[in-house]
């Protein structure tokens, strides 16, 4: 099978990840814990992934001055309306990740103007998974107003070691399961969508 899966999230990268993202066809990872704004190992495009979170606008400003001269990736977790709208069109940010303390800040008016400033929203799967079942439900419900409005969607892992590392193949079905998306649309949040946004930023793969 021809390698094209990409994880837009892991903490942190070692042999054993490695290893096993060759083994699940990976071309290429966003790592948060990597002291270079990206390198190639054998076919594997390792690039800097920058999580910032924030509650105030001045603050997420002063976050992302500079911030694509040592970053490929860069992602936000806003906390508080605000924050939200301004990661939305702000052009230094490439997704906006959606978990149990952002969720509160993406709402209808949040979702349509990232549909206008064509912002997509990050999905960590393995957060979703631990969260309470109340979290979940309130993601779900975000999540499928964010595709009925088409807002690109990216699925990560937010890995932190490698047995959480996410299967393309499960992913994919298990999208497909809640909320009701076919294979292939499933399929590019796992490659097209996160490789666009990595050679947007410079980075070939």
């Amino acid at each position: 099978m021809k390698k094209i899966f990409i994880d837009l999230w892991i903490k942190e990268i070692n042999e054993e990840i490695i290893y096993f993202l060759e083994k699940l066809d990976f071309i290429g990872v966003a790592v948060e814990e990597l002291n270079t704004r990206y390198k190639k190992i054998d076919d594997l495009v390792i690039v800097k992934k920058v999580v910032i979170s924030a509650d105030k606008r001045s603050e997420l400003r002063k976050h992302l001055q500079g911030i694509k001269n040592r970053a490929v990736i860069v992602s936000v977790k806003p906390l508080s309306v605000e924050a939200a709208r301004m990661a939305a069109h702000d052009g230094r940010v490439d997704t906006i990740i959606i978990d149990e303390d952002s969720l509160y800040y993406i709402d209808k008016a949040q979702i349509n103007m990232m549909k206008q400033f064509s912002k997509p929203l990050e999905f960590p799967l393995n957060d979703f998974l631990k969260a309470s079942r109340k979290y979940q439900s309130m993601i779900y419900r975000r999540i499928n107003l964010a595709l009925q409005r088409n807002i690109p969607l990216i699925m990560s892992s937010h890995a932190t070691k490698a047995s959480e590392l996410l299967n393309p193949v499960g992913a994919t079905y298990l999208s497909k399961i809640l909320f009701n998306i076919n294979v292939k649309q499933a399929l590019i949040y796992l490659t097209s969508y996160p490789r666009e946004l990595i050679i947007a930023n410079g980075v070939k793969i």
